[in-house]
Order: structure tokens, then sequence, then C-alpha cells
């Protein structure tokens, strides 16, 4: 990063130089003499930069030179960087009467003692350049341009997907799989040992989403321990996995109360990843509590230690492999060539399988070379292997890595080797992390039109691509949004960093190097304890970030921050969030360099200080989940190049500011809350957003009113230009939610792009027709719009994945057939093409889908269901057979609750993950079920070619009045089956033997259903997968059914308050994999079985 880093920030000071600004301050001050000597002494220093980038690593005298320069150019940066913010600042008071303070500083009075003071400081520091550069002994040539590697031409955006298949590990996991399932003692423990970079965390991850291991394991879990190997912070990592929420504040004692109560008997796999810690007592304490699970329960370990093995293994440890020779080039192959195809008549084959030949079977070697030889042409592939590959010796990992570092351009370097300022496996945030590059000056356009954050994004996907970067995680629309590190990417990183990063991850550590410009605080660490504000030693620290949960329970007191604020004066980035800061004081304005300011998460802050205003070169502002933050300062208006605030969860806000619709470079802007009538005077109104126009990705829009007949006027056609929105809220205020009408919902229409659209507390009778314009909508949700009542026909709405309707009051039908194109496409792709999931909640009057169209003369809601489920699968209409629609096979989700009028709806005979029916009626599951199986059978065009619900894997039922019996014949992908106080239902029809998926079947309060029409015992004996089996209340359970002694798969069983059960069989004792049997509240019951003693799994 060192000798990276100059290059760029050379050019920053060049480009700064020559900026109207700094021009305008040498003819002020009168130093432009002196600016032109720094510009000249700089560009001549530029220019064998990068001749001096490749001599550091193997000429001791350059590397010495440069550390020489590093420190005096990063002054003469903050120098420049400060004069352009005076120059902000006297920009801004030009427009402010008020800062009288600060016009007295650049008043004519105090002028010639202050010019004198810059000319001696921009003297000195181009002096100590030219000292430096005249020092130099030894020749560098000069390259006034940068050449280096450079991404190859793409598609506008880099195209990420994430790996199919782990390519040379299918063996590997199948013995590991075998291992892990093999009978053994209670808690099995079992390591995967190997050297770094061989892709132990992958086969791990292999392992544990495989579906055999689904079927054997009740509950997984995986923690990544790394190198911090601290038994309250490992119990807290694996309940965060169970209950996949972050663990609360919480003592030793409340952790093991709660890890036993969420793995106590039953049979899990744990992956811990990553482990390091040799700490024999430790291990001991975690595996002590970890062995209150059932029999049969795994902990997979990847370690690189032997050592660690030896301790924790129970079950031999398995030792991964490097590739073999063919599973090498096969991985090499899918990296280094285009659609992973050996190129014809080319001898880059040839050269390639030598290269890979030296990469020892390492994937990530294999991997982060073969990107970096896709960008060169056949000389680059020739030159690496005759040039740079030998000079690496053999089983050295990280200087091989090394060779793809060192042909980075300069700007990604700076970029990757930052990235060492988080911890090891530290999960970072793509938007969050370029914008710490931007505040760092590393993104550099091409062009003044190009935008810092999609330059940002082109690094960032770079960098991924190369495989700097690994494990991206992806949001709602297919974006990467997360990622993390390998452990030997980040050593290099750190290597690279030196000095300039330091983590402080313990209380002992503090900055002790003046060279440091860079400081972490990871942890539960008090951050004022471990910054020196006092020595000279953190003076020019550019960035502190404070990492982690912070569980301290005390307050920074302002002095604190006070401290921070007057010492680190050089700051760019300054990350507090959960800091627990109860007060932000007005000294803030000291930082006059900062770019980005992390509060969120301190939910203390009431308000911010008005000297906000004075941080002109603030970026982005995070105050997301500042729950008690009442108002943004004023000030805040003029801060002219925020491009970022981050205000979501800040829920005591009740306006907004008048004049933010001046800070027109925003980007981000989470939440904006409508000033109602009675707030302040200055508070702004909706119309702050209509300049607003670079907004981007989410944005919600609280307390919406319809203030005048001016309203649609006033506003209309804005959010239609915010085309890079994705995602908007509006919640229409709570006042008069009537008052907010078509009217004035109709001057809200959102540019084509959206991809998620929330509605809330709308009080109109109809939402606009705009909303079939989103031809982009993927996600949409109202929501408490009491008076709604019509709805346009939203299945034309090509991309939408996700339909979400709640507390509709007034709503009967969710399409009105008011015009034929909604009914014509009944039997075209185009009804609903893209949906996957459909939620209808507490929609009281909901009748059906359609209501009756005279001109089609169709009322698929007229059958009188009552007393026949035979409604027709086509209808005349005059000149066509018209077919009732079926929603497209993408279909995965279908969740009702309390509608109980729903007694239409298309059918949905390709449903494949979850029907959910609480409160609600069991007819149009009926009607499914009834008029696909007569249509599979015909030559309709809505044929199915299979049996409908087939593919459905979980169905829950609750309070189901009209079901008596169930169909269960189809249903032979079934996993889950959970049936609750239904009290009509009489039984599961004759198909239960079909249930052969069925893993889990709970049945409670369901008071005529009769299992025991099972007598010759053919139909419960189906259930060839079933693991838990639970009835709670049901007063007809006389005795189990008598297939169930077939069920030896079964590994729970449990029995509530069923008075009438008199008897447990003997033949359980073929249940050999029961492990867990609970029977409450059974009086009936007199003794137990004599075999349940033969039962040696329990």
């Amino acid at each position: 990063m060192a000798e990276a880093i100059l290059f760029n920030v050379a050019a920053k000071i060049i480009e700064s130089l020559g900026s109207q600004a700094l021009e305008e301050i040498g003819l002020l001050w009168g130093v432009t003499d002196e600016l032109d000597k720094l510009k000249n002494t700089v560009s001549t220093i530029q220019a064998v930069l990068l001749d001096a980038e490749e001599q550091w690593a193997v000429n001791r005298e350059v590397k010495d030179w440069l550390e020489k320069l590093k420190y005096v150019v990063y002054d003469a940066d903050d120098l420049l960087d400060g004069f352009s913010t005076d120059s902000l600042l006297r920009e801004m008071m030009t427009q402010d009467k008020m800062a009288k303070k600060v016009r007295i500083f650049f008043s004519k009075s105090n002028q010639p003692v202050y010019n004198l003071k810059m000319r001696h400081k921009i003297k000195a520091i181009r002096q100590k350049l030219d000292a430096i550069a005249n020092d130099r002994t030894f020749h560098l040539e000069e390259r006034p341009v940068e050449i280096g590697v450079r991404a190859r031409k793409r598609d506008d955006t880099h195209s990420y997907v994430l790996a199919a298949k782990v390519t040379g590990r299918e063996d590997d996991k199948k013995e590991i799989i075998k291992r892990l399932l093999s009978d053994s003692e209670n808690v099995g423990i079992l390591p995967i040992t190997g050297i770094g970079g061989l892709g132990k965390t992958t086969l791990a991850q292999f392992i544990f989403n495989d579906e055999e291991i689904d079927k054997h394991f009740q509950l997984k879990m995986w923690a990544c321990v790394s190198q911090s190997f601290e038994v309250e912070k490992v119990v807290g990592k694996i309940l965060e996995s169970v209950t996949r929420k972050k663990s609360e504040i919480a003592g030793m004692d409340t952790l093991v109360h709660n890890l036993r109560e969420k793995i106590g008997g039953k049979k899990y796999l744990l992956v811990l990843d990553d482990v390091w810690d040799e700490d024999v007592k430790k291990w001991d304490d975690l595996k002590v509590l970890l062995e209150v699970g059932a029999s049969g329960s795994r902990i997979l370990i990847t370690t690189r230690s032997k050592k660690v093995a030896q301790i924790t293994q129970t079950i031999a440890e398995y030792s991964l492999q490097c590739l073999d020779e063919r599973e090498s080039w096969c991985l090499f192959k899918q990296v280094a060539f285009e659609n992973g195809q050996e190129p014809v008549n080319s001898r880059k084959v040839e050269v390639g399988k030598e290269i890979v030949e030296k990469c020892l079977g390492v994937p990530l070697v294999i991997k982060t070379i073969g990107r970096l030889l896709s960008l060169e042409n056949e000389a680059g592939w020739f030159s690496f292997k005759n040039n740079k590959q030998p000079k690496i010796k053999v089983n050295d990992i990280l200087p091989t890595l090394k060779l793809s570092y060192d042909q980075l351009p300069s700007h990604l370097k700076q970029c990757f080797a930052y990235c060492s300022i988080f911890p090891k496996d530290y999960v970072m945030e793509k938007s969050k992390l370029i914008n710490l590059w931007i505040a760092q000056g590393f993104i550099k356009p091409s062009n003044q039109n190009e935008c810092l954050e999609d330059v940002g994004h082109d690094y960032f996907m770079d960098l991924l691509w190369r495989s700097f970067f690994q494990e991206a995680e992806m949001d709602d629309w297919g974006n990467v949004f997360t990622i993390k590190m390998h452990d030997l990417m980040h050593d290099l990183a750190m290597s690279e960093a030196g000095s300039l990063i330091t983590r402080l991850e313990s209380e002992e550590k503090i900055i002790g190097d003046q060279k440091t410009r860079h400081v972490s605080v990871v942890g539960n660490i008090d951050f004022s304890s471990v910054i020196p504000t006092s020595s000279s030693s953190a003076s020019k620290i550019r960035t502190l970030l404070c990492l982690g949960e912070f569980n301290n329970l005390h307050e920074y007191s302002s002095t604190s921050c006070e401290a921070i604020f007057s010492s680190l004066k050089f700051l760019r980035v300054l990350g507090l969030h959960g800091r627990q800061l109860d007060l932000v004081p007005s000294s803030m304005c000291m930082l006059k360099h900062l770019r980005d300011l992390d509060l969120s998460g301190n939910g203390k802050i009431e308000k911010l200080p008005d000297s906000i205003s004075r941080l002109q070169n603030l970026y982005t502002l995070r105050l997301s989940g500042c729950t008690r933050l009442k108002e943004l300062p004023r000030g805040i208006t003029k801060l002219v190049n925020l491009r970022h605030l981050y205000n979501d969860g800040c829920y005591s806000l009740t306006y907004m500011p008048h004049g933010l619709g001046q800070l027109t470079n925003l980007q981000t802007l989470s939440k904006f809350v409508v000033c109602s009538n009675s707030g302040p005077e200055d508070g702004g109104r909706l119309s702050e957003l209509n300049r607003l126009n670079s907004l981007g990705g989410e944005l919600e829009i609280w307390d919406l009113r319809h203030d005048g007949d001016d309203f649609a006027l006033d506003y209309k056609g804005n959010l239609k230009a915010k085309e890079h929105l994705q995602v908007l809220y509006l919640w229409c205020s709570t006042e008069n939610i009537y008052a907010f009408d078509e009217m004035a919902l109709e001057g809200l229409e959102p540019h084509p792009n959206l991809k998620k659209l929330e509605i809330n507390v709308y009080g109109g009778v109809r939402v606009p027709m705009w909303l079939l314009s989103l031809t982009n909508l993927v996600d949409l949700k109202l929501s408490d719009c009491w008076k709604l009542k019509y709805l346009p026909p939203l299945s034309r709405l090509p991309s939408l994945k996700s339909l979400y309707l709640e507390r509709l009051d007034e709503i009967e039908y969710v399409s009105d057939c008011s015009d034929n194109n909604d009914l014509s496409s009944f039997s075209s792709s185009a009804f609903f093409p893209s949906l996957e999931s459909i939620f209808l909640f507490r929609c009281h009057n909901l009748k059906g889908w359609w209501r009756r169209s005279d001109s089609y003369n169709v009322d698929v809601n007229t059958t009188d269901h009552e007393n026949s489920f035979e409604t027709p699968s086509i209808t005349w209409t005059g000149h066509a057979l018209l077919p009732i629609p079926s929603f497209p096979p993408r279909l995965s989700n279908l969740i009702i609750l309390d509608c109980p009028m729903l007694t239409s709806f298309p059918m949905f005979p390709h449903l494949d993950n979850e029907l959910s029916l609480i409160r609600a009626s069991w007819k149009p599951v009926q009607q499914t079920i009834t008029n696909a199986s007569s249509s599979s059978a015909s030559s309709t065009p809505i044929a199915f070619s299979s049996p409908p619900l087939s593919k459905l894997k979980r169905i829950y039922l609750y309070q189901i009045e009209d079901l008596e019996t169930l169909p269960v014949q189809n249903l032979i992908s079934l996993q889950h089956l959970t049936i609750a106080d239904c009290q009509r239902l009489k039984s599961l029809s004759q198909g239960v033997q079909y249930l052969t998926a069925l893993q889990k079947l709970e049945l409670s309060d369901c008071p005529v259903l009769d299992l025991g029409n099972d007598e010759h015992g053919m139909q419960w004996k189906g259930l060839k997968s079933l693991i838990s089996l639970e009835f709670t209340r049901m007063p007809k359970l006389v005795s189990l059914p008598l297939g169930l002694q077939h069920v030896t798969t079964l590994r729970k069983l449990q029995i509530s308050d069923c008075s009438s059960l008199v008897v447990i069989p003997e033949w359980i004792c073929n249940w050999a994999s029961l492990e867990e049997f609970t029977i409450y509240k059974c009086s009936g019951l007199t003794s137990r079985p004599e075999a349940m003693s033969r039962l040696n799994s329990l």
C-alpha cells in the first residue's frame, strides 16, 4: 500500500494545485509562486514513482526512500486539503450573515499574519520534498502515466455468479459426510485440517448445505471462530446462528441457559470454522456446554493447526489434500478461459499447464493466478511463467498471491490493502466500503461525468472477480451486498498496509507509531482509553473506526469526544457506531477534513450541533438507529458535498429542515418526514424532494398529507425523475388518513425502474393506474389502506415476485375485470408470469380474485361451494372456451391469514414451498385440487404435467372451519405438515401412505379427527422419512396408528393432553432411532411399555 498509494496521492496533490479553489487562494494569500513550486516538485517526484514501485520489493534503498517520501506527501495532501476546505467555508460564509466568528478569521486585519503563516507552511513542505528528491542516489525511469494491468473489457458491469459446484472435492465431501453420519458417541467432533487456501471453509459449506445432512440433523449451526477464541463469544455466535438474530447484552449464565434451551436434546450439526486457539481448557469448557445435544450430534471443525485437531477430535481428523493435476487444471480453466473452454490453436494451454503445475494444487492460488492471467494476452502468460513465477519458493503461498497483487493497478492496490483495517472474517458491506474508499480519496473517475460510487462499484467488483474478495452475499435484487476476505488475503493486505494501518483488538495495545494513518478499535473496547489524544503518535490519523459489538455499560462523556475532535484534526473517517453516545459536542466542527461520519446505533442522541455545517467536506453521514434523534440540524442544508444521509430508524424525527432540497448531490436519503401544519415554520415540505433526482437505494416518505389544492401540481413528476431509486415506502399521516386521497397519490408516481413499493395507511378508494407502469416492480405491499376498494389488474406487472396485501378492510376482489385484458390473460403466460409469493393478511371482506364481468359473462365466484366443489374449469364465453387460470410454476409461497370470506381463487397446482392457512377457508385449495386434477387429464390449454400440489414441501393449517377431509394423496413432496384447531376435520383421507417425504407431522386440537382407520397398518407404513411426530389434545387418539411400527426413521415422539390414549404398544421397540419420547397429561395411560428399555438411542 505504501508504494502504491504514493502515486495516487501525488496525482491528487497535482490535481488540487491546478484547481480553481487553490488558484483563488494563491491570489488571495499571495502564495501563488510557492504553490507553483510545490506543483513542480510533486510532478517531478510522481514521474518516477511507478518505476520505484516496481523496485520497492527488491531494492532496499528505494524502499527507504519511499518510506521517507510517503509521510511528507501525506502532510502535503493534508495541507492542501485544509486550504480547499477553507475556500469552501469562505464560499459558505458569503451566503451566511450569521457566521461572524469565521468571517473575522478571514478579515483583512488578520490576512497578513495568516498569509505569512501559510507561505511558511507551503515552503516547509516543498523544501522537505526537494530534500528527499535530491537525496536519491539511484536511477529511476520517468513514467508520467501509469502502465499496468487494466480490467479486461466486459459488459457494462462485472457479472459475478456464485459457484454452483466445488471443483475436485466431491470425494472429500462424501467421506466426511460418511464419518459424520456414522454411529458413535453422544457428541462427535471431526476436524478438517489443511494448509491455508485449500478450501476447508468452502468444503464445510458444501457439506453443511447437503440434502443428506439436512435430513439427518434436526438443527444446523455455523460459527466463525477465527483467532479470537473466547468461550462467551463463541456461545454468542452459536446462538446467533440458531436464532438468526444478534445476541443481546447478556452474562455467561444467560448465554448458557439460552444455549441449553436451543440445542438441548436435539441432534445438531455445528460447524466451528477457522479455529486457531490451542488452549485445552477453553476447549474443554466449550465442549461441556455442547454435550447437551442428543446422541449423534456432530461438531465439524476447520483448522490449519494439527494441535487443535489433536485436542478436539473424537472422530479421526480429515486431512484435506491439495488438488491433483486434473482437478487443478479443471479449476484453472474455469477462471482463466472464457466460458471455461480451452482456446483452440493457442499456446496458452501448454503454458497454462506449466503454471498450474507450480500452483501446488492450492485452489486459492489457482483461482487468483487464473483470474490474473485471464486479463493477459499470450505474451503476458509467457512473461508470467518465465519471469515472475520462478522467483517464488516451493510451498510459499503468500508470495504466490502477492504476484497477483503486484499486477493490480495502483488504485486497486490501495483499496485492497485498506481492507486490512477490518479484523479477519469480518463481513464487509459493499456500499460502506466504497464510501470509505471515497472518503480516503482512493476513487479516481476518468472524467468529470463519472459518478464516484459507480467507479467504486467497478473497483469493488474487479477485486471480487480477481478473487481478492470471497463469500459474496446478494441482496433481494441480485446485487452483491456483503463480502469477506480469505485469511491469506487478509494477511497479504496487512503485509502491504504495514504501519499505515493499526487494529486495536485489546486494551493493552495502543498506537505507538507516528506513521499510522488508519486505526480501528475492535469489539468491547473503550476507544477513549486506547487513542492517545495527548500524544503526537496519533495526531495524523485519517481513519478511526469502531467495529463490532460494544457492550460496555458506561456512557461516553462529551469530554471523550472533545478530546478526539481536538486532537485528531486530520480525520477523514470517524466511525462511532453503537458507542452509547448521549451528546455530540459542537467542537465536532474542528474536524474540517472529515468525509465520513458514522453515529449510527447511538440511541441516546437527541440532537446534533448546528456547527456540523462547518464540515464542508462531509460526503456520508450515518444516523441509522438514532431512535431518540428529534431533528436534523438546520446547518445540514449547507453541506453541499453531502452524498449519503442514512437516517432510517430515526423514529423520533418529526420533520426535515427547510432547504434540504439544496443538497442536490444527495444519492442516499433513507427517510423523509413531511412537516405537519403544526410543525415549525421552517420545516421542510414535500417539495424539498423536487430537485433531489440523484437519490437511489431506499427512500421512506413519512406523514404524507394533502396540503391543499396545489399539492399535486407542486410535486407531480418528481419521483418519476428519480431513476436510481429502487425501494419506495410511502407512509401517510395518521392524523387524518382520508385526507390523502387518489389525487394526492397520483402526484407521487415513481420511475419505472422501481423494484419495491410499499403504501401504508392510505385513505383512498383506488390506487393510481401508474402502478401498472412499474414494469420492473418485484415486490408490492399495500397495508392498512382501510378504505381501499379497487385495485388495478396487478397481473400485468411482468416482474412482480411478491404480492403482500394486509388489512385492506373494504377490498372484496383483487381484480375487478373492468377491462377484458385481465380475463383474456387467463390462458396465457401473461398472468403473473414472475410471481413467487402471495401474502394475504386480515382482509376480512375479501371474497375472491375477480368481480363479475358482464362483457365476458363469467363469474368464478357463483358456484355453489357450500354443496359442491365442482367449479367448471372452463366457461363458455360466446366464442371461446375460457379456462380458470392458474398461477405460474414459479409460485412458491401462499400465506392467507384472517381472510374468512375468501372462497374463490386462481388455481395454484405448482405451489412448491409453503401453504399456510390461518382462520381462512379451505375452498380455494379444494378448487385447485379438484379442477387441476380434472384438467391434468384433459387436453385443455391448462393441462398439468404433474398432480396438483405434488411439489409442495410445507403445509400449516390453523382454525380452518370448513376442512373436513384432507386429501393428501398428491402431496408426495410434503416434508412438514401442521394441523391445529380444525374442529371439523375428520380424516386425512386414505392417502397417508403417499407422504413418503414427510419429516415432521404435528396434529393438535382436532376433536373429531380419527387416526384409527388403519386396521391393516398399510397407511402409516408409507411414512419412510418421518423424523418428528407430535399429538396434542387429540381426544379420539385411543392408540397409535398400527402402521407407525414400520416407521424406523422416527427420532422424536411427543404426546400431550390425549386423555383417551390407553396404551403405548410394545412394537415401539422397532424405533431404534428414537431419541426423544415425551408423554404429558395422558390420564388414560397407566403404565409404560417394557419395550422402552430396548430403545438404546433414547
